[in-house]
């Protein structure tokens, strides 16, 4: 018998990892750190710390050799595959990851797989053989005319024919011929053996999605399915999240717009109780991204005017079940809140895998427009204080919820009781101290918390 469990076992391994599309086995990342636009000598002397703050994964900028620019974007326009160059030479990828694996980190490679760099600077190309490897006939040209420019892309046509054929913002549209794959996968391969661990795709929308799935499917097989990869899918009139998210997780901007719409001074936290977003666990939840910051995007996709307002959203994308966080440098730097909201769900995951309750579900015991409560089950809550002003009331019922027992806010190190009284009914009964019940939370602040033994809530009593 124990044999046959093996045989069958086996058998069913085999199938699961020759399958096409081949169902991500690796597990899904607690939280991104995204070193936007960092060195990687540079990331590799912090990249241990990110692991005790409860970082699983750190992602990395684009690696192939690039337009030469010494700006952010620059990284994201490619002219030679086969060279790491730009933010560091081979060699300092190699030892980035192996630091990041002593310490239990992931590393994240973008790839930009689109397009090339526009080296003429303009819509008309002379020669794109300039381009090591490459061919015109690997690029999408006008008809009859090789080398210029296409096409404008039209985000509202009612198809996705120019998303996919035409040039995007200027940059040479690469055809996906055989050599265009072999290079590309080459890129890849040569991204796996250096111990890379999962994948992001720029662009991915403008790519036709039965590529995006041979280049997904090829890495699966060349790591067993250990990497864990997710697709930039910018929705739009013409493109859903539904036409890629079969593939791999995708970016999250239906949720993104909820979270603007909701933290932004008009804006109603009410609305978050059910939430508008894909509908997908796995999706990259943000606050905010590099393409949603106007200071450095002139083409930022629905900015915040308040950067706060942003943190105060991605304190929001901490504190829940579902989703992938991918938290920006800048914003983790900022923001203290933002480095405990990664520490409270790190601890919700390995509570949530030792079986505990840490299903996410914003109450209705707090009906205010600018402060929303989340429980996670009976193993946790989060609060959050859009307002100005401190919100502070003496009483708070919590009987149609989760939440009992004694709780310990992570920052600030001060503890809560809710307390079933002998009518049935359960009340905060302490607040921070024993003088106090009901809720306070300053404002333009986020608050975790997680149940400790109730002895904790004994001192002081």
């Amino acid at each position: 018998m124990r044999c046959q469990k093996f045989v069958v076992l086996a058998i069913s391994l085999v199938i699961a990892f020759n399958l096409p599309g081949l169902a991500q086995v690796a597990e899904q990342p607690v939280a991104i750190f995204h070193a936007f636009n960092q060195n990687y000598n540079d990331v590799r002397k912090f990249v241990c710390q990110l692991a005790d703050r409860g970082y699983s994964h750190i992602q990395i900028p684009p690696a192939q050799k690039s337009n030469s620019s010494q700006e952010w974007w620059a990284r994201y326009q490619p002219v030679d595959y086969d060279v790491i160059e730009g933010k560091g030479f081979q060699a300092d990828l190699q030892q980035l990851i192996a630091q990041a694996h002593k310490c239990q980190i992931k590393v994240i490679a973008d790839v930009v797989f689109n397009h090339t760099a526009n080296l003429g600077g303009g819509d008309n190309f002379e020669d794109l053989t300039k381009f090591p490897g490459l061919t015109q006939n690997d690029f999408h040209s006008a008809p009859g005319n090789p080398g210029k420019k296409p096409c404008d892309i039209n985000y509202s046509d009612g198809n996705r024919n120019s998303e996919l054929n035409c040039w995007l913002g200027g940059l040479p549209d690469l055809k996906y011929t055989a050599n265009v794959k072999k290079i590309q996968k080459a890129h890849l391969k040569k991204l796996l053996d250096l111990g890379i661990d999962g994948f992001r795709f720029d662009a991915a929308k403008h790519m036709p999605a039965n590529v995006v799935k041979e280049y997904v499917d090829y890495i699966n097989r060349e790591s067993q399915g250990k990497t864990w990869n997710y697709l930039e899918v910018i929705t739009d009139s013409d493109t859903r999240a539904d036409d890629y998210k079969w593939i791999a997780a995708v970016t999250d901007f239906i949720l993104y717009n909820s979270m603007k719409a909701a933290f932004t001074s008009s804006g109603d936290l009410r609305s978050l109780r059910v939430p508008t977003a894909i509908d997908d666990s796995r999706s990259i939840t943000f606050g905010r991204n590099h393409d949603t910051i106007r200071e450095i995007n002139a083409d930022a996709i629905n900015p915040y005017d308040d950067a706060s307002d942003s943190y105060l959203a991605t304190a929001y994308v901490l504190a829940r079940e579902s989703g992938t966080p991918l938290i920006l440098n800048w914003d983790n730097a900022d923001a203290p809140y933002i480095k405990t909201g990664v520490e409270f769900r790190q601890i919700m995951r390995q509570r949530g895998k030792a079986g505990g309750n840490v299903k996410e579900n914003v109450l209705a015991a707090v009906n205010s427009s600018t402060v929303l409560l989340m429980e996670r089950g009976n193993e946790g809550f989060f609060v959050v204080n859009k307002a100005v002003g401190k919100f502070d009331i003496p009483m708070l019922d919590l009987t149609l919820t989760n939440i009992e027992g004694c709780y310990r806010e992570l920052r600030n190190n001060f503890t809560v009781a809710v307390e079933r009284r002998q009518n049935g009914k359960k009340f905060v009964t302490r607040w921070g101290t024993q003088n106090r019940g009901g809720m306070e939370v300053q404002g333009r602040d986020a608050l975790y918390f997680i149940r400790e033994p109730w002895q904790q809530c004994q001192i002081g009593r």
